[in-house]
């Protein structure tokens, strides 16, 4: 019996050890990587930017553009795909070739973040580390929660998503803006769902106290004098105190193992205190 028992042990750990991974959707090629499994991803998807050794591995594209074929090829023992975004005939595909296909929810929100973690961890046989992270995590949110109890306000903050200079949205519910809830945050325009234009008219209104953006769509812009020179900015506290904050977009969007860290930083800047 003991025999059978080690013996199983030994195939679990040789299946983990050997596996090729590809990953599809960013939180989750970070969220590998943060368990300390990065070096079994042999490919990703165009999202999946961070860490930057990613980006020297194999894409298999973009939501439609990814194909069952692609993937294959590879030969990956675990595809790790977040939920919805490759076609469902292209999942059926994999799994008919013998593929380990783990699907994953992605939700904007802390408990979202957890899930994420532990079934990822829970996958991988790594839920040591998964329990580690997310305790860093809450720690890093605990930090956060200090610095918002110290301060008497509570900035209006609008979230703005551009790709270019051409087309500015805001950032509404279900997008990056969940994030204003754990920094001590209200948005400044409510109602919107995803992602909506921003009209010079709406960007008035919106009194916003700070302009939340990704940090490559602020560099589209010109920086953040190129953000000053949008119709509507100069009248905004945010533009007048020249209050723009630009963050890195995956770690502001994926509420992945960065989650704290970005909540921590964010409660920094818009309460203007020092770090615990």
């Amino acid at each position: 019996m003991r025999y059978i028992l080690q013996l199983a042990m030994l195939l679990v750990c040789f299946s983990v050890q050997g596996q090729r991974i590809i990953t599809a959707g960013s939180a989750i090629t970070e969220t590998v990587c943060a368990l300390g499994d990065c070096s079994k991803i042999v490919a990703s998807d165009r999202t999946s930017l961070y860490p930057a050794e990613i980006q020297k591995l194999p894409s298999i594209g973009y939501r439609t553009g990814i194909s069952a074929e692609g993937i294959i090829s590879l030969k990956p023992t675990l595809f790790i795909v977040e939920a919805d975004y490759v076609k469902q005939e292209v999942i059926e595909q994999i799994k008919s070739a013998g593929i380990t296909v783990v699907t994953i929810d992605r939700k904007f929100s802390l408990e979202g973040t957890k899930e994420l973690i532990q079934k990822i961890a829970a996958t991988l046989n790594k839920q040591e580390e998964g329990k580690k992270l997310i305790g860093k995590i809450e720690s890093e949110l605990a930090d956060a929660k200090k610095i918002v109890g110290q301060s008497n306000n509570t900035p209006r903050v609008l979230c703005v998503f551009n790709r270019d200079k051409a087309s500015l949205n805001i950032a509404g519910t279900n997008t990056f803006s969940e994030i204003l809830k754990y920094v001590g945050a209200v948005p400044a325009v409510t109602g919107v769902e995803g992602y909506k234009p921003l009209s010079t008219e709406t960007l008035i209104t919106s009194r916003a106290d700070f302009l939340l953006m990704f940090e490559n769509g602020v560099q589209a812009l010109g920086g953040i004098e190129g953000v000053l020179t949008i119709p509507g900015v100069q009248q905004l506290p945010a533009g007048k105190k020249k209050q723009i904050l630009a963050v890195e977009g995956s770690k502001l969007s994926n509420f992945g193992p960065r989650l704290g860290e970005v909540v921590k930083e964010l409660a920094v800047q818009l309460h203007a205190t020092k770090q615990p």
